[in-house]
């Protein structure tokens, strides 16, 4: 299997700061989430994933972001913010409703006027050791369908292919 793009992180003071760079896929989804998740189980409450250096994204990758944004708000502990974006990659982040679970582009931020120094600071995650599978590709398209019901006619055909049991949304609210 092919090796994922570049992925860079540090932990700026309270913010763990993931950048992938080049596309945003299927494997490099599974390696954002696991770096994500292992700052949050460090105590990591706010996270960044900073899209400067994405050229576009897939799905999969779309509905990673939107898992966690959905995850932090059910369990009312986690902040994702999504910033760099281009018109591209913000286009396709609002046309799948992502931007209802996840800050996209906030202004209000700790970190604001700081970003060229957290940008510089940044170095290469290694040794990550996960790919994506089925089932995380699964649920990474449930969860577009559950940040945005618009969504469930675009992926019936892929969700129906990887064996979905997903029949409908929950209100917003309750995420």
């Amino acid at each position: 299997m092919k090796s994922p793009n570049p992925i860079l992180a540090s932990e700026f003071e309270t913010v763990f700061w993931v950048r992938p760079e080049g596309r945003g896929t299927f494997r490099e989804s599974a390696v954002v989430l696991k770096a994500i998740e292992g700052a949050r189980e460090n105590g990591g409450n706010h996270f960044v994933v900073d899209l400067e250096k994405c050229l576009g994204m897939d799905s999969t990758f779309m509905g990673m972001l939107a898992g966690l944004g959905i995850r932090f708000r059910k369990e009312g502990r986690g902040r994702l913010s999504v910033i760099g974006t281009t018109e591209k990659t913000r286009s396709s982040l609002e046309e799948l409703g992502v931007q209802h679970v996840v800050d996209l582009e906030p202004s209000e931020v700790s970190w604001a006027g700081r970003l060229d120094e957290f940008r510089a600071g940044l170095k290469l995650l290694e040794g990550t050791g996960v790919e994506a599978d089925q089932g995380h590709v699964l649920k990474c398209h449930e969860d577009l369908c559950e940040a945005d019901p618009d969504n469930l006619p675009k992926f019936k055909t892929v969700l129906g292919m990887l064996g979905s049991q997903f029949t409908g949304v929950k209100d917003r609210k309750d995420a």
